[in-house]
């Protein structure tokens, strides 16, 4: 799988001004997923945790697609980077902008925590409240 995760990088270099900023957040994610990847169906798969997913699109638009672990309403948005409902229990993003890296590691971040909550969770909404 190590060959998978230097795929990944190989891929994710064709992204130009994304693709530093693409790679630190592959990086996060194998650091708190388990640290390595799985290519599967165009996509590549952080194991053992299936948390998250990438898939860089260099051919015809500059994006790295992310599929996260739970359903939009279990994100708070960030940034003004839009999530969408994929597949059954998986939310997506896009990042197009280094504007948006930020908010991509938060996402990342709360996929891990809905990940390790289990599959029989009770979907809860996040909310940041100042005081």
């Amino acid at each position: 799988m190590a060959d998978a995760v230097h795929d990944l990088y190989k891929e994710i270099s064709n992204l130009n001004g994304l693709s530093e900023g693409a790679k630190a957040l592959v990086q996060f994610a194998l650091k708190i997923g388990g640290g390595d990847t799985e290519h599967s169906a165009a996509r590549y798969v952080v194991r053992p945790d299936n948390f998250v997913t990438f898939q860089p699109h260099w051919k015809r638009a500059l994006n790295l697609a992310v599929t996260l672990r739970g359903n939009p309403c279990e994100f708070e948005l960030q940034d003004g980077l839009q999530l969408k409902r994929s597949m059954n229990g998986y939310s997506s993003f896009s990042l197009e902008k280094i504007e948006h890296l930020a908010a991509a590691f938060r996402y990342v971040r709360r996929a891990k925590e809905i990940y390790d909550r289990g599959s029989n969770r009770i979907p809860k909404t996040q909310k940041t409240i100042e005081l």
